[in-house]
């Protein structure tokens, strides 16, 4: 996995910049009172892109004495990983304190013997850079759940074995699904360490999608409860520079914003914000409503159904106490393991791409339990072959079956898109199905495979059945498992190399 470079804002939250000196946590929050200045780290790990403090308005200099200050502070941390096998890198990230429920800046590093020492502030500078607490909207600097000291986490299977016990005490989900919510509620804490993030895509009754989404709030990263969702809402929220968890119950999602949340699972894609642009990328779980629907139906999510009575949403909330230890020990976890999480090499094989590439980041945030790790192959694999009978069964699947089927018929060197139409709902016939597509639905998803129509004299348009045409459609074919037929040439050499892996 190669890291992300995660933004991080320029300072001021409620009420304006934070412009106290940095002061220690206390003791009782974990945090060793006996405090004391420390030299900044060196190393040459690059983990944020702040600009140069000289390129800052005059309006947000600090002086020389709040750079400077700093504190130490100890904690223990997860036990069972021999610590000469640690890469340690300090990690600058956003705490509240506890005393008075300010938001500061932490830098985090990991100590030979499973500790951690720590430097905290409005303002911290590390590696010639200087870290400020992003400016963001008072509603958003009041509500937004931080840690406020790493805990210890144990193992990494309490802690995954903790949050399951969480979701399935406070929701009505089957295990599978628990499961999977879990591996990807720890994903969140690694958003800037994973070259992209599925969105969770949730459907069923609204009370039981909300005590989800509420549940959620206590085992995410920086969760942020949204209501409503479009652009500009997105505008207003330093989404580049906080990189928080979206919990969205938005029924109404219309194409564009799906399309805009779809891209926003990958870092790199920069949106317009005024006179300057951000990016969008952070972790997002989004309830659609009842029913399933298309718009984020994408290689980049993962649908969970909720289900259950309605009256299963007055079951109590996890309480202010609950959610701060999760956020403390998967605080814990992500400052002592980032690191390998980035150089994760758990690799996954046999499912299809968006398959492979999904289990790939979900697994990668799993460190030290390589039989937890793998699990989330297994969690998978159902959803793997889902995929493909979707992908043959479904509108493009039925129609290149339909022009596969003429392509093997050895007197045709074309077909016309109203034959086309009918061997397709002939195959919807002898499937059980009622459907029926038409000749211009058959036009326009051609045009989206690729294949192009042309005018065959008066009869009307088709496709001529050259070789490259025929080739086309049989790779459209076999990429949407739509079986061939072995007496077929190119269906036997594609068969051969998918045998040895090649296609």
């Amino acid at each position: 996995m190669h890291p992300t470079e995660p933004l991080t804002g320029r300072s001021g939250t409620e009420g304006g910049a934070q412009t106290d000196k940095p002061v220690a946590i206390p003791r009782n929050d974990g945090l060793d009172s006996n405090t004391e200045a420390q030299p900044d780290a060196t190393n040459n790990t690059h983990t944020t892109s702040i600009p140069e403090a000289e390129n800052r308005p005059p309006s947000e200099e600090r002086s020389k004495s709040e750079l400077t200050a700093s504190e130490s502070a100890v904690v223990s941390a997860y036990h069972g990983i021999p610590p000469q096998t640690l890469v340690r890198t300090p990690l600058p990230d956003l705490i509240r304190r506890a005393s008075d429920r300010r938001i500061m800046l932490a830098l985090m590093t990991p100590c030979e013997d499973g500790s951690f020492h720590g430097r905290f502030g409005t303002e911290l500078e590390h590696n010639a850079r200087r870290y400020f607490v992003p400016a963001m909207p008072l509603a958003l600097c009041r509500s937004l759940i931080l840690p406020s000291n790493p805990q210890p986490y144990r193992s990494p299977r309490e802690l995954f074995d903790g949050i399951f016990a969480l979701l399935q005490e406070h929701v009505m989900l089957p295990r599978k699904e628990c499961l999977i919510l879990t591996y990807w509620s720890i994903a969140t804490w690694f958003p800037d360490f994973l070259p992209f993030l599925p969105s969770l895509v949730l459907t069923g009754p609204a009370s039981a999608a909300d005590l989800l989404l509420r549940t959620l709030v206590a085992v995410c990263r920086r969760p942020v409860l949204l209501a409503d969702v479009s652009p500009a809402v997105l505008r207003a929220l330093p989404l580049g520079e906080l990189m928080p968890t979206l919990l969205i119950r938005e029924p109404q999602l219309n194409k564009r914003m799906a399309a805009l949340l779809d891209a926003s699972n990958q870092p790199g894609y920069l949106v317009r914000c005024g006179k300057d642009f951000q990016q969008f990328y952070c972790a997002k779980c989004i309830y659609m409503g009842e029913q399933a629907k298309n718009q984020l139906s994408t290689v980049n999510s993962v649908h969970i159904h909720v289900g259950g009575n309605s009256l299963r949403s007055f079951h109590p909330l996890p309480t202010d106490d609950v959610i701060q230890d999760f956020q403390n020990r998967l605080y814990g976890y992500r400052t002592f393991n980032h690191d390998m999480v980035a150089a994760s090499k758990f690799q996954v094989s046999g499912f299809r791409p968006e398959v492979c590439a999904t289990a790939q980041v979900l697994g990668a945030s799993i460190v030290n339990d390589p039989e937890l790790q793998r699990g989330i192959i297994a969690l998978l694999k159902e959803r793997d072959e889902q995929s493909r009978v979707d992908r043959a069964t479904g509108q493009n699947g039925i129609v290149l079956k339909a022009v596969l089927w003429h392509c093997h018929q050895s007197d045709q060197q074309q077909v016309f898109v109203r034959e086309i139409a009918g061997t397709a709902n002939r195959i919807y016939s002898e499937e059980g199905e009622s459907l029926k597509i038409s000749n211009e639905t058959v036009g326009h998803v051609l045009k989206n495979l690729g294949l192009y129509t042309r005018r065959l004299g008066n009869a009307g348009r088709g496709l001529m059945l050259d070789k490259d045409t025929q080739s086309r459609i049989h790779e459209l074919s076999y990429a949407s498992e739509v079986a061939g037929v072995i007496a077929c040439g190119y269906c036997h050499d594609l068969q051969l190399l998918q045998t040895q892996g090649v296609v």
